[in-house]
């Protein structure tokens, strides 16, 4: 890590905790600072740490990330910390330094409420306003100090301060006395807290740092999909994170209601509360009594397990409608909502994704949503405000598609707002890919044999000409893809290249989605065509995709800000924005960026416009190529998936059969032979622990 130390001189941009400045180092040098830098204001004399990086639009920039603010010194300085204070402004900073000279800072500190209220229109009004301002920002700069003194990096820094939500001597001495605390908090890794524990001399055998171990590993296996942890595997994730052995802490854990444990089944308590529920509401809606009338006379058009499906759902509370693509669950979906629609009962539509809800609208002619407008978040709540006490309305029937898609936080959500007459019908493929974030609903709910479940088998004869159908079902067989049409009829809308080296492999896909699949198909290449690669580092990863395609599709689109995203960018969403209602994995393009209210635009792909703020934008990634987790739930009209040899830890062949379902016009894999051998081969790459399914049957 690279040192420096500079004086800033102007704020270029500023926003949560990400800023960048204009500092001139003590060598002269003027140099552009980046990172969580938010607090810092003009004339601070900071000493960073960081690195060199060569931004595309600004050039060099010094991206920091640990810093030291040195108390304000020079005239310039002082005024610049001093006019930061709510209601003094230059003109009072001004005043109080020609009053007090260069110890004003310690002349306000022995009296804040008697120097501040001298300040000319400063009254009797904001002098509290003005006090507390002058509090927080020394009170900021003394936790700063401290967690800088222990190796917490800035960002962490800027993390802890403003979730903490407690006072900075407070603050202090909750880290002092509990540093583990601080693993609470978003963002704030196991490591972290350790480093800053160690570093206030806390042992490494020491009781609190086993038990804050323990939970960390078993919190992280809810990043990996898993809702509990059997013991011997959660020992060994703590023995690595930890280096001790500690048995005998789980039990105790345990005892004192930290964790729950469940036979050999170790859960953390909010999960275990969760599951539960969820199987309680689930248990609640098999055994309720059916309020829709069942139609009789089955339409031409539909086939006897379709027609089953249809009536299913109205005769039980919850049903499950899944099948592979070209079974036709959409035309089930319409003639469900057009049966139940005849009898005056009410219908409401629903997918995790804003685009899979503009595609289930088109499909049935009905209006559709996101689950997360549908349970209305409330940004002052910090929730959902749709539950068991103010259920869904209009809603004698509810349809959720791409229920695959439901992970157990969203879908213990959902079902608790399931108001007492709704019905619910669940509509997925269970072969895609298990949801971001931990459980398998779909999957646990089919598995339980409790729930009422039709499965869609046949495939329809125009679905059968699509080399795309045919494909996802071969490889959904584990057998190699047919790329040659088997009558005259059929669309050849599938195509497997074949390639031996990365180089070439990242070569044709940049060409197919650059150029020759535009051209060929009349498509927007930045709105059109979709890229998928398993992971995000290597030759033909993700990160280095973007950056080529970028500079192909967009080498002269204006900069957002300091960002490093362009307008005209294809984007996604990296988390849940529920203020925006802009979920993780939705995509859309930038379209324009206002400099003088620092706003950009971005243009969703299910046709929303969407306004974000720069503290917005900060969750926004390229997506020219995105991983086919994050593209599940969207769809594109082309889609190029990159499979290579290096990607092995990732194929499977659920993996590339959701990248294959993506496409809707024609679909390219691009691959090694022997990536493509092991995806189909590789079923799933690992099981999921959840209790779902028992815990219904029981």
């Amino acid at each position: 890590m690279e040192q420096l130390t500079a004086e800033v001189m102007a704020v270029r941009w500023s926003g949560d905790d990400f800023a960048v400045l204009a500092a001139v180092t003590d060598d002269g040098e003027e140099v552009t600072l980046t990172g969580p830098l938010a607090h810092v204001h003009e004339g601070e004399r900071l000493e960073a740490g960081g690195s060199w990086r060569e931004h595309p639009k600004h050039g060099r920039q010094f991206l920091v990330e640990r810093v030291r603010a040195a108390a304000p010194s020079s005239e310039e300085a002082l005024i610049g910390y001093l006019a930061s204070v709510k209601h003094v402004g230059p003109s009072g900073a001004a005043w109080l330094l020609e009053r007090h000279g260069a110890g004003v800072l310690e002349a306000i500190d022995r009296d804040p409420g008697g120097r501040l209220g001298e300040v000319p229109g400063i009254g009797a009004r904001k002098l509290p306003e003005a006090v507390t301002s002058w509090e927080r920002r020394g009170g900021e700069r003394a936790v700063r100090l401290f967690l800088d003194e222990h190796g917490v990096p800035a960002a962490a820094a800027s993390r802890l301060i403003r979730a903490m939500g407690i006072g900075p001597t407070h603050l202090i001495e909750r880290l002092r006395t509990d540093p583990y605390s601080a693993t609470e908090i978003g963002g704030i890794g196991f490591a972290t807290a350790d480093a800053l524990a160690r570093a206030l001399g806390v042992p490494a055998d020491d009781p609190a740092r086993l038990d804050a171990g323990i939970v960390h590993a078993l919190r992280a296996a809810e990043d990996d999909g898993h809702c509990y942890l059997p013991r011997p595997e959660l020992e060994d994730r703590a023995r690595r994170l930890l280096g001790a052995d500690v048995a005998d802490r789980i039990g105790l854990l345990g005892a004192a209601g930290r964790l729950v444990l469940d036979g050999g089944r170790i859960v953390e308590p909010a999960v275990d509360g969760l599951e539960r529920t969820l199987a309680r509401r689930v248990t609640e809606l098999l055994d309720g009594q059916p309020l829709l009338t069942v139609p009789e006379e089955c339409p031409d058009e539909l086939t006897g397990e379709q027609w089953e499906a249809v009536r299913q759902a109205c005769r039980h509370r919850l049903s499950i409608l899944t099948g592979g693509p070209g079974t036709g669950k959409s035309w089930t979906m319409r003639a469900l909502v057009d049966a139940v629609g005849r009898t005056g009962a009410s219908v409401r539509l629903c997918a995790p994704t804003g685009k899979a809800a503009r595609r289930l609208g088109e499909a049935t002619g009905h209006e559709a949503g996101t689950i997360h407008r549908l349970l209305e978040w409330s940004g002052e709540d910090g929730g959902f405000t749709r539950d068991e006490t103010d259920p869904i309305t209009g809603a004698d029937l509810l349809v959720v598609d791409e229920a695959s898609m439901l992970s157990l936080r969203l879908a213990h959500a959902l079902f608790r707002a399931v108001g007492p007459r709704t019905h619910v019908l669940l509509v997925g493929d269970a072969d895609q890919l298990p949801p971001v974030g931990a459980g398998r609903v779909l999957d646990d709910l089919l598995d339980s044999g409790e729930v009422p479940a039709v499965r869609l088998t046949e495939i329809f004869r125009q679905a059968r000409r699509s080399l795309i159908i045919r494909a996802a079902h071969a490889i959904n067989h584990g057998e190699r893809p047919p790329v040659q049409p088997a009558d005259d009829d059929a669309v050849r809308d599938f195509f497997l290249v074949g390639r031996d080296h990365p180089g070439e492999l990242f070569a044709e896909a940049v060409s197919l989605a650059a150029s020759r699949l535009p051209a060929h198909y009349e498509l927007d290449a930045a709105r059109d065509v979709q890229v998928l690669s398993p992971m995000h580092r290597g030759p033909v990863g993700i990160e280095a995709l973007n950056t080529e395609l970028r500079a192909r599709l967009n080498p002269e689109g204006a900069p957002v800000g300091s960002t490093p995203l362009r307008v005209g960018d294809r984007v996604v969403q990296s988390v849940n924005d529920h203020e925006r209602e802009l979920m993780n994995g939705e995509t859309g393009v930038l379209v324009d960026y206002d400099r003088t209210r620092s706003r950009a635009t971005l243009a969703t792909d299910d046709g929303r416009r969407i306004t974000l703020p720069p503290e917005g934008l900060r969750t926004i990634r390229l997506a020219y190529c995105m991983s086919i987790h994050k593209a599940q739930g969207s769809s594109a009209p082309a889609v190029v998936v990159v499979l290579d040899s290096s990607h092995h830890v990732m194929l499977t062949r659920n993996l590339l059969y959701t990248a294959v379902t993506r496409a809707e016009r024609v679909c390219v894999v691009v691959c090694r032979p022997a990536a493509l051998d092991t995806a189909l081969r590789v079923v799933q790459g690992h099981a999921r622990y959840t209790r779902l399914a028992e815990l219904v049957r029981t």
